[in-house]
């Protein structure tokens, strides 16, 4: 479970009268995760406090100790202040206070802090210019922290100049070396496919499976491919398929349409297998991917792997091809299928069924996803 779940799990102190966001807690800083996770280095009596304090949502409690700890020269209790007064924990939000406190974590030396600077500053909010995030990013990169790194290179990747393209990719190469997870992913698609990187599939490949092996589901997919397709080097379906399967039980959509075509064909020296072929297509389908819709409406015209209907076959045919990103709209064996399935069910059918179509949202999309 991880410590926002944890958190979110508290009850909030009737006595201290404070409120949390009704939308959950927000992410915490890595630097305090770390530390309110484990306790860690919590020499300073003021810090303990704040700590605890937060732990069980007494938020302006902790705001009280946060500030006494930073102001005793804390960082990680400057940066606690700063998340509370940027969030609003303590019942009031206030973004000018929550600058005022990073910047004194950032002299005070943590990185973490010039991070959130930077990004406050893209937005224009706490009364910092857009102009400053740049340096920002430089500060914390140039300080030694990888998360520093890796946000100073997206940052220049974000610029879209070819002028600082090398750059972008130091940086995102130093994080990636350092070690750091969130980085892997980020670098093999500067790798990969940036329009100003090095299009070299054969070094992104292995940065896509370290971050994949750490539950990247867009990089499993990536990888999967590459390997399905010998972008990479010598083609392995054995491989390519069992990284996709990882994408698919991480819970990528996309990934669950490959994964049901490979399931369909019998790729990777394994035998077809239609039944789960269609589960999985379903799975995709149900949470927005157009190929997964178009398996799994294949799958219900022919009876392959599920029970012929040819109604649910022509919504997901219908779903399959409508605007949005992925869109197989254009797509022939689409096209067919759809007016195969329209000379199939009588006119009332189409109609309603259509209307049914355009109305439908993915459950992950919708305001109430249980209604």
């Amino acid at each position: 479970m991880t410590l926002a779940l944890i958190l979110a799990a508290f009850t909030l102190s009737a006595a201290a009268q404070e409120e949390a966001p009704a939308a959950g807690l927000p992410e915490l800083p890595p630097s305090l995760e770390e530390t309110l996770s484990s306790g860690r280095d919590l020499s300073d009596a003021a810090m303990r406090e704040a700590s605890s304090a937060y732990l069980t949502g007494e938020y302006g409690t902790a705001l009280m100790h946060a500030e006494r700890a930073a102001a005793a020269g804390e960082a990680r209790g400057a940066t606690m202040a700063g998340h509370i007064r940027l969030h609003g924990l303590n019942g009031r939000q206030d973004d000018e206070a929550a600058v005022r406190w990073f910047r004194r974590a950032a002299e005070l030396g943590e990185p973490d802090a010039l991070v959130i600077l930077a990004r406050l500053a893209d937005e224009g909010r706490g009364g910092l210019d857009r102009f400053e995030a740049g340096e920002l990013y430089r500060a914390a990169a140039q300080g030694g922290d990888s998360r520093g790194a890796l946000e100073y290179g997206l940052h220049l990747q974000n610029r879209n100049d070819p002028n600082l393209a090398s750059e972008a990719l130091q940086w995102l190469s130093l994080a990636a070396e350092a070690g750091d997870e969130d980085a892997f992913g980020p670098y093999a698609a500067a790798l990969d496919d940036w329009v100003h990187g090095p299009r070299d599939p054969a070094r992104a490949l292995p940065w896509y499976e370290r971050a994949a092996e750490n539950g990247d589901a867009a990089s499993a997919l990536q990888a999967g491919l590459m390997h399905m397709t010998g972008e990479a080097g010598a083609p392995d379906a054995a491989r390519g398929a069992a990284l996709i399967a990882m994408s698919a039980e991480l819970g990528l959509p996309a990934a669950m349409g490959q994964r049901a075509l490979i399931l369909f064909q019998g790729t990777g020296g394994a035998a077809p297998d239609s039944e789960r072929a269609a589960g999985w297509a379903r799975q995709g389908a149900e949470a927005g991917d157009p190929e997964s819709q178009f398996l799994y409406a294949y799958a219900l015209a022919t009876g392959d792997g599920v029970s012929r209907d040819l109604e649910r076959a022509y919504f997901w045919a219908l779903r399959a091809g409508y605007p949005g990103e992925d869109s197989l709209a254009d797509d022939p064996d689409r096209t067919q299928l759809e007016a195969a399935l329209e000379q199939a069910l009588p006119e009332d059918s189409v109609r309603s069924i259509a209307q049914e179509a355009e109305a439908w949202t993915p459950p992950r999309l919708r305001l109430n996803p249980g209604g």
